[in-house]
């Protein structure tokens, strides 16, 4: 049922082509961390630009927004979120979910460092290592908000209207937080879609190493049966 709900959103069966997305946002995230390394011109331009229009450009309603959504700008929170969500799939008997949950959002802490040391180390007199990239809150929360986005979401609203409707202002509430992001924590552009192509990367990955290792263990243990 929830594939093909997800299937309906995305126009695409996740289970058939979910190597293909992982290949393709994969290597969109290959080519940004290559510009971010060799600091291409590219990257500065767009870098600048979106430096520019988010600090001094948005129109006060989208500024209004933007730091509305800045309230979960927090590490703490989004920590916070995750354990409780952890403690929300346990209640609901998905006990396998719930650790593949808390793994992979533990995964990505470490991910996320050793690709920023790998992009960001420099030297100007002395060691300098830049912000992270992929920024790791914004990836943090993507997770978050995929696992309600595909698991609760689709049990919660049964008329796809209203469904998309959330799902609409879920993707809208991961934008303005990469803007809040931008904008408080002086981030650049690259750093928030390198949280948008890893995080997307990561968490097909992580579904797929899910349904491909959990079965076994759904069966032994009678649980996550409804995934």
């Amino acid at each position: 049922m929830i594939n093909r709900q997800v299937s309906e959103f995305m126009l695409i069966e996740p289970d058939k082509f979910r190597k293909v997305l992982i290949l393709i946002f994969s290597g969109l995230f290959l080519i940004l961390a290559i510009q971010v390394r060799f600091n291409l011109l590219f990257m500065h331009v767009l870098d600048d630009g979106a430096e520019l229009a988010v600090r001094h450009l948005l129109p006060q309603t989208v500024q209004s927004w933007v730091s509305l959504a800045g309230i979960c700008n927090h590490y703490w929170l989004a920590a916070l979120f995750t354990v409780g969500l952890a403690c929300l799939l346990y209640w609901v008997n998905y006990k396998i979910a719930m650790g593949w949950l808390l793994v992979t959002q533990l995964l990505a802490l470490f991910v996320a460092a050793v690709v920023t040391v790998l992009l960001q180390l420099q030297w100007h007199n002395g060691v300098h290592l830049g912000p992270m990239v992929p920024d790791l809150l914004s990836s943090w929360w993507l997770q978050i908000l995929a696992v309600l986005f595909v698991i609760f979401l689709p049990r919660l609203m049964t008329q796809l209207k209203w469904r998309l409707v959330v799902q609409g202002c879920i993707i809208l509430f991961w934008c303005l937080l990469a803007l809040a992001r931008m904008q408080q924590n002086h981030l650049s552009l690259s750093s928030e879609l390198g949280a948008l192509l890893f995080g997307y990367f990561w968490w097909q990955l992580s579904e797929q190493q899910y349904r491909k290792h959990a079965k076994h263990w759904r069966e032994v243990l009678k649980i996550d049966t409804s995934i």
